[in-house]
């Protein structure tokens, strides 16, 4: 296992948070949502500020860079993880689910990441200045092809 890639991939997740945090906070929106349909209640898609980890983005990093482990066994992989849950309004995270895993069937990145992001507290996001239940996707790029 490649260690210095894996860094670089937590690197370009790491970018890619900042830049949604960035955008959310710079630009806003109507506050707009949908009824999700594993938790059957409404959810903001886009709100004024998005949810961050507890420590912002250094602390995703860390606990990534720590805990994100080569799962066992010699296939090769490679693709992007997507998990997407739900940050309710007191930073808890509900209804976490695996959209797309490169292992398939298997599952062994997506449960990772959901296991690996239930470690953190979150903040909550905001609409008009109120804690609101937001979906989050959050994308992670493994390769772990030779």
């Amino acid at each position: 296992m490649n260690l210095k890639l894996i860094h670089r991939h937590i690197f370009l997740i790491v970018c890619l948070l900042t830049f949604n945090n960035c955008f959310a906070q710079s630009k806003k929106y109507a506050c707009s949502g949908r009824q999700d349909s594993l938790l059957h209640k409404f959810v903001y898609t886009e709100v004024d500020k998005m949810p961050e980890p507890v420590g912002g983005v250094k602390a995703l990093s860390a606990v990534l860079s720590k805990n994100f482990k080569y799962p066992p066994g010699d296939a090769e992989y490679f693709g992007k993880v997507i998990v997407a849950f739900v940050i309710d309004p007191d930073g808890n995270i509900e209804g976490a689910r695996i959209i797309n895993d490169p292992s398939g069937e298997r599952r062994l990145f997506g449960s990772q990441l959901i296991r690996i992001i239930n470690m953190l507290k979150w903040k909550p996001g905001e609409c008009n200045g109120k804690a609101v239940p937001v979906l989050y996707m959050l994308p992670l790029r493994v390769d772990f092809s030779e």
